[in-house]
């Protein structure tokens, strides 16, 4: 028994031995495996660096989307597409879709591009107001552009200043609104293509009298912008000798469309120049009703709102023909053929300008002019873009530049212009009428604020009132 547990003692002794010289040898494997890798590791520390890859964990880093993000310029338009001023606004939005469109795809170096959106302010001042704060504590647009009448401009050149908001307005600027009772500032945040309203009343009277006209009509829309014109034609008057009577005159509200009170009246006074003055919903049908009434005087005479062949072929070839409208275009320029065929490849062969058209598309090109020239920061600094978009001189298809402005937004000594509609096509084949430029007018280079003084103590024609030739 004895020998037996002896030997079962020798071989579990041998069996643990050579359990231990197989750890050992797995012992060693191991740390040679270890060493292995730790001689791999410095070595590939010591090596020449490797070019990158896509998916090399020391790739370059993309710069961030705040560093590569161009900046977007915002615009604003704030266009009537409803209301009494409906027959304004689509062609004016119309005008900046076509130079924004075109711009984007130009492209604007340092920016992202333009981004357009538009509002209806619905020709009513108390909802362009509401509309206009939400836009900007939402939106914060650059720029707002595209308000018609006087009523709803009054919402920019009061809120402008207060947002620091840069505001064009295509049109032309109205003196009234500026004045007793209830005058709005004057800042430098509202921006104006045109010559001043009281300009327009002015030239009219100039141009009547070197017609040789002895007796004028006026007719306007009841607001201020047909105010100052008529304030502009009294003074034409009677700073130059009462050279014609001028009777009668008549306001009319902006909702009217049937003239036929109005058109009665001017039938009995027998007016051989009537100037009107934009009237609202009705305005581009007025002369259609005067000529079925047989009433049409010798020299009608449209201001600047009515500006070319796209309200003749509003009102129509047979109420359109021979009359004449102050214009901000020279219908012979290049320019201007130009952007009727762009108008028309755009929007229809059977489309043209409209109403202040050109006025918007030149003013969207000036103003990224200046935003150019202010660069980014113009859009984080809004008082940078303002003094730049005043120091700023842009033309296209204007009989004037747009800038440079007066302190005031003024564009101070802009060219004015007189156009007659005659019979025969021109640039637009499928109308019988073409625009002939009569008159050129330069008008004073005097700031707003000087236009203003010039117009104290001064009243508008007053409906009802005759007021006699000479003396």
């Amino acid at each position: 028994m004895g020998g037996k547990e002896g030997k079962k003692v020798l071989f579990g002794k041998k069996t643990n031995e050579r359990r231990l010289g197989m750890h050992r040898k797995m012992l060693q494997r191991i740390l040679v495996l270890i060493l292995g890798l730790v001689l791999v590791g410095s070595f590939s520390s010591c090596a020449a660096p490797t070019t990158p890859t896509a998916t090399s964990s020391t790739a370059t880093v993309s710069p961030s989307p705040t560093e590569t993000a161009l900046p977007t310029i915002k615009i604003l338009g704030t266009m009537p597409l409803s209301g009494e001023a409906a027959n304004l606004g689509p062609a004016y939005d119309r005008a900046i879709r076509m130079a924004v469109d075109e711009l984007n795809e130009a492209g604007i170096p340092g920016f992202a591009g333009i981004d357009y959106k538009v509002i209806d302010t619905e020709t009513k001042p108390s909802v362009f107001q509401k509309k206009l704060e939400r836009e900007v504590q939402t939106w914060h647009p650059d720029l707002i552009i595209g308000a018609a009448l006087e009523t709803e401009i009054r919402v920019p050149c009061q809120l402008a200043p207060q947002y620091k908001l840069p505001t064009i307005v295509g049109g032309h600027l109205s003196m009234s609104k500026y004045m007793p009772p209830g005058e709005v500032p004057l800042s430098k945040w509202v921006c104006y293509y045109g010559y001043s309203d009281y300009y327009c009343g002015w030239l009219a009277g100039q141009f009547f009298h070197e017609m040789g006209a002895k007796k004028v009509a006026f007719v306007g829309g009841d607001y201020d912008w047909s105010y100052s014109n008529s304030m502009g034609l009294k003074a034409y008057w009677e700073q130059n000798g009462k050279p014609f009577e001028i009777v009668p005159v008549i306001y009319t509200p902006l909702d009217k469309t049937d003239f036929a009170t109005e058109v009665g009246i001017i039938k009995e006074a027998q007016p051989d120049a009537l100037y009107c003055a934009y009237m609202g919903a009705g305005w581009f049908s007025f002369p259609k009703q005067l000529r079925d009434a047989g009433a049409m005087p010798k020299y009608f005479l449209y201001d600047p709102t009515y500006s070319n062949m796209g309200g003749a072929k509003i009102t129509g070839a047979y109420g359109a023909e021979n009359i004449y409208t102050l214009a901000d275009h020279d219908p012979d320029s290049p320019a201007w053929a130009e952007f009727v065929k762009k108008w028309k490849a755009r929007y229809g062969q059977d489309a043209y300008p409209e109403a202040y058209t050109n006025n918007h598309y030149q003013a969207i090109y000036w103003f990224i002019e200046a935003v150019k020239k202010a660069g980014p920061k113009g859009l984080t600094d809004h008082e940078l873009l303002i003094d730049t978009m005043h120091q700023t001189s842009f033309q296209n298809v204007c009989i004037n530049p747009m800038g440079s402005l007066d302190d005031y937004g003024s564009n101070w000594g802009a060219t004015a212009a007189i156009i007659q509609f005659q019979p025969g096509a021109g640039l637009d084949p499928s109308f019988p009428l073409h625009e002939v430029l009569i008159k050129k007018y330069q008008t004073p280079k005097v700031s707003a604020k000087d236009v203003l003084e010039s117009m104290k103590g001064l009243t508008k024609l007053e409906q009802g009132q005759t007021y006699p030739a000479g003396g």
